[in-house]
Parts: C-alpha cells; sequence; structure tokens
C-alpha cells in the first residue's frame, strides 16, 4: 500500500507507482464485492476474472435477499411496492456487505487451525443468513395454497367456538356435564333463572303433594275394604268372618274414621290442584321468559362468533408460517419442494465462503500478505523513525536545558563572591575608621 507519511517515494521503494483514479467497469464494480485492492490485482491480471466472478455471486446473493425482504414486506403490509422497494435494497445491501466482510476475511495465506476455524464459523453465519433469506421467499411462493389453508382452519376454528357456545349454553335446560365451558358459560337473564328455580320448587313440592295423595287414597281404600269385609261377614285372613256390627267392625270403623281426621283427602285434592294451576300458569310464564332467553344467547353467542371472525380478518407472516408447516405435512411433494427451495437459498448464500475456500490460496493472497507486512514493516519502521527523532529533540533541549543551568549557576556563584568580596572591603573600612577615631593612650 502507498504510505501517508511517504507518499509517492515510499511506493516507488516497493516497485509500484501511486493510485490512478481508473475508470469504473462493471467487473472492477462487482470486484469491490469481494473487497480486494485493485492496485494489487493489477500485478496478477489472471486474478481479476475469478474475483469478477466471486463478486457476482456476492451481487447474487444481495440480489436474492432484497426479493426474500420485499417478498416477506408484501405479506407484512398492504402498502404499495414503491413504498417497501428501499427497504428491500437496504436488505439487500445489509446482505451484500456482510459477505463481503466474510469473503475479505479469507484473504490472505494465513493456514493453520485458526484459519478453518475462521471458515466454519462464517460458513455458519452464512448458513444461518440463508435460512432467514430462504424462508420469505417459500413463503411468497406458496402464498396462494398457505392462504387456502388458513381459511379452511379458520372456518373450522369459527365453527368450534360457535359449537362449543351453543354446548355450554343451551336454549332449554341446564348445561350438558362432562364439557369443559371454561370461558363459554353466558349470562342469559336471572328472571329466566328465577323462573325455572320456582318451577323446580313448585313441582318438587306437586311430586311430594301427589306421592302423599296417593298413599293416603289407597290407605283410605285398604281401611274401607277391611271395615266392609268385617261388617258383612266376608271371612278373610284379616276378618272374623262374623257379619254385624260386632267388635271387630266398631274397630274397623273407628280406624276409618280416625284416618279420615287425620287426613283430609278433599283438601289434599284441592292443594294438588292447585298447586299444578300455579306449575301451569309457570310454565307459560317459563316459555315466555325461556323465549327471551334463547333471543339473548342467540345474541350473545353470534356476538362472540363475529368478534372471532374479526380477530381473523389479516393473514400475517406467523400465521403463514404455521400453516407452511400444516401444509408440509399433509403434502409430500410441498415438504420436499421447502426444503429444496431452503436448501438452494442457503448454497446460494453460503457460495461465496465455498468459492473463495474452493480456489484455494490465490497469487494475489500470497501478494496480499506481502503488502501486509511490508506495510506493517514500514509502518513500524516509520514508528521508530518518529520515535527515534521526538526523543532526540528532547535530548537536544534536555541538553542545552543543562548548559543553561550550568552557566547560570555559575553567574550565581560570581555575584555570590563579588557580594562576599564587598562585605570583606566594607568591614576592613569601618574597622580603620573605628580604629582612627580612637583617642591614643599615652
Amino acid at each position: 500500500m502507498v504510505d501517508i507519511l511517504h507518499g509517492s517515494k515510499t511506493a516507488e521503494q516497493h516497485g509500484r507507482h501511486p493510485r490512478r483514479r481508473e475508470r469504473l467497469t462493471l467487473g472492477a464494480f462487482l470486484r469491490r464485492f469481494t473487497g480486494v485492492d485493485e492496485k494489487i490485482l493489477a500485478s496478477v491480471p489472471q486474478e481479476r476474472s475469478r474475483y469478477t466472478s466471486l463478486g457476482g455471486v456476492v451481487v447474487s446473493t444481495a440480489l436474492i435477499a432484497g426479493a426474500s425482504m420485499l417478498g416477506a414486506l408484501t405479506l407484512l403490509s398492504h402498502a404499495s411496492p414503491l413504498y417497501l422497494v428501499p427497504v428491500a435494497v437496504l436488505w439487500g445491501l445489509i446482505i451484500a456487505n456482510v459477505d463481503r466482510f466474510l469473503i475479505t476475511s479469507l484473504h490472505g495465506d494465513n493456514d493453520g487451525w485458526s484459519r478453518w476455524g475462521n471458515v466454519l464459523i462464517r460458513l455458519a453465519l452464512a448458513i444461518v443468513i440463508g435460512v432467514f433469506i430462504a424462508e420469505p421467499l417459500t413463503l411468497k411462493i406458496f402464498q396462494e395454497r398457505l392462504d387456502r389453508q388458513i381459511m379452511v382452519e379458520r372456518d373450522q376454528a369459527i365453527s368450534l367456538t360457535e359449537s362449543r357456545y351453543k354446548q355450554c349454553n343451551p336454549l332449554k335446560g341446564p348445561s350438558p356435564s362432562g364439557v369443559n365451558c371454561n370461558g363459554y358459560l353466558l349470562d342469559g337473564g336471572d328472571q329466566a333463572l328465577a323462573v325455572e328455580g320456582n318451577m323446580t320448587q313448585r313441582q318438587s313440592t306437586l311430586k311430594a303433594a301427589e306421592d302423599q295423595l296417593a298413599a293416603d287414597i289407597a290407605e283410605h281404600g285398604r281401611l274401607e275394604r277391611l271395615r266392609d269385609q268385617e261388617c258383612y261377614g266376608k271371612d278373610t285372613d284379616q276378618t272374623t268372618g262374623i257379619p254385624g256390627d260386632g267388635p271387630e267392625c266398631k274397630i274397623r270403623k273407628n280406624a276409618l274414621n280416625t284416618f279420615l281426621a287425620n287426613h283430609d283427602i278433599s283438601q289434599q285434592q284441592a292443594d294438588v290442584a292447585k298447586l299444578r294451576a300455579q306449575i301451569g300458569s309457570l310454565a307459560a310464564d317459563r316459555a315466555g321468559v325461556e323465549e327471551e332467553r334463547a333471543a339473548a344467547l342467540s345474541k350473545k353467542i353470534a356476538e362472540h362468533v363475529e368478534e372471532k371472525k374479526r380477530a381473523y380478518t389479516d393473514i400475517g407472516l406467523l400465521d403463514r408460517w404455521e400453516a407452511l408447516g400444516t401444509v408440509a405435512g399433509q403434502s409430500g411433494m410441498v415438504n420436499f419442494a421447502h426444503w429444496l427451495l431452503r436448501i438452494i437459498f442457503v448454497l446460494l448464500d453460503c457460495m461465496p465462503i465455498i468459492s473463495k475456500m474452493l480456489n484455494g490460496r490465490t497469487e494475489y493472497d500470497r501478494l496480499l500478505t506481502q503488502e501486509l507486512r511490508a506495510g506493517a514493516a514500514c509502518h513500524e519502521a516509520e514508528l521508530n523513525f518518529t520515535t527515534r527523532q521526538t526523543t532526540g529533540d528532547y535530548e537536544i533541549k534536555l541538553r542545552e536545558k543543562e548548559r543553561q543551568l550550568k552557566a547560570e549557576r555559575g553567574r550565581i556563584d560570581r555575584d555570590q563572591r563579588v557580594d562576599e568580596a564587598s562585605r570583606d572591603d566594607e568591614i576592613d573600612r569601618l574597622a580603620r575608621t573605628f580604629m582612627s577615631s580612637m583617642p591614643t593612650q599615652r
């Protein structure tokens, strides 16, 4: 590569000329998607066709990815395709950039487990991207079949919901036992329940009264028959066979009279008739409230069914995805086509990596490695030069600073000595003056 600091001089040292602006051709445009350096590739022009084809694979994968995204967006949104195309183009550019990164990371003649580890990781990433591209296109291809399946399943769900509501909320009678009606019970009105409960209570009372009346009538007939048999002298195992108003006849008469005194059959018959009349009136009332309850339940069931239908107005991407699994399970042909498309798109997205690995280490890879090493060596030399130059400048400045400090210390020492000499002279002068001013002793 051309050294930024040294410019064309460094390029000439490496035997190349600086990069020149060239006209962008279709081949150069495709090769840009492989991340190759046209300046290095110019040294081995025989490799251009290989990397042009590899760039074409990347562009094809990006176009398929964009078409897949456009298909997915049309399934998700009812907007005009003109508004969805920019998003699809952006997605295609993202996939192209990812594939370009995957290919670029394999340039060079590095070998060993690290290279194969990178290949496996990038291949796994390519497979994930391929699956993500394949599914929307598969859904778009089978859209009509999937929509039919979804409509059938929704009709079945609506019918099942309506049937469960009707089963758990019968228009007449209680809800059936053994049916899970959680979330399906509806309120048909308190009046119908009150009439139904009152009628059930009256019917229970009538049943008890009718049973008691039947038992009393039977007992009255038995006692009356025993009295007649005894008083008329009919010989049975329960009578004496002696006619007349004898003691046994009187006992039978007393037993019959006591029973009649304690059991008013006429009143019981009147009560039973009254209860029957009341139940008949309640039956007429129940018929009216049952009609109201049936109308209320029918209306509520229709509302819940309509609400279920409104929830199924749109068909989403996840709905089609679930339907694809159902249709694939029902039809072996659909399942085969689904997997075939998935494998094709996965292979297409993996083709850039597979093509790069099938090509092996090319002359371009060898030159690129040399270029990288030369660039690294130049950078290291430049860094060492800059470092040494900077440290040398600082050493010179340090020496100059030390010299200045030394000169300054000398000047200070000289000034100090001068000051000390001046002070000594001043002291001597003052001493002489003092001695001269002293009186002379005789």
